[in-house]
């Protein structure tokens, strides 16, 4: 396992899982993994859906991109495949796993969003849980997309990815 320090790492591995239903969510995940990737390390996205704890076991760190619905903190504030893929998860698998979380609301819940991300990895075993940023994108009980996130956003997505395995 990697271990990660004060300098710079050549070359770390990190998961994202995600959901998104409008694509807000993906595009907030994307600009975090270019953010990975431009800072000399690996990135894997992978869908919520299709997660399995095993792909963990080749990573260092793992980052949870979550949307947030009606700001609220509970179900179903972790979309289900998310709720599902992070309660499959073994009550240690987080253990030794530098690990995150990001969000997209569409009114307000964001931040809140990822502060209940990092309790629910906690409980799986992180220790060293890096709350990233909650952008707004979308429009609020709406079957319409909306606007997408930010270019303003997008940068703070991609300097959180680089802060996040330095």
């Amino acid at each position: 396992m990697l271990k990660f320090s004060s300098q710079r790492e050549i070359h770390v591995k990190v998961l994202i899982l995600y959901f998104t239903k409008t694509g807000h969510t993906l595009e907030a995940a994307n600009a975090t993994a270019e953010g990975v990737r431009s800072a000399g390390s690996e990135v894997e996205l992978i869908a919520a859906q299709g997660f399995d704890s095993a792909q963990l076991t080749d990573h260092d760190a793992f980052i949870v991109a979550s949307p947030c619905w009606a700001g609220s903190v509970g179900r179903p504030m972790l979309a289900r495949p998310i709720d599902r893929a992070l309660t499959a998860l073994a009550t240690d698998a987080l253990r030794d796993i530098r690990c995150g979380g990001i969000s997209v609301h569409s009114g307000i819940g964001g931040e809140n969003t990822v502060q209940h991300i990092g309790e629910v990895l906690t409980q799986k075993g992180c220790t060293d849980f890096r709350p990233g940023p909650a952008a707004r994108a979308g429009v609020p009980l709406s079957l319409w997309k909306g606007p997408s996130v930010s270019p303003e956003d997008e940068a703070r997505f991609r300097a959180y990815g680089i802060a996040f395995v330095t």
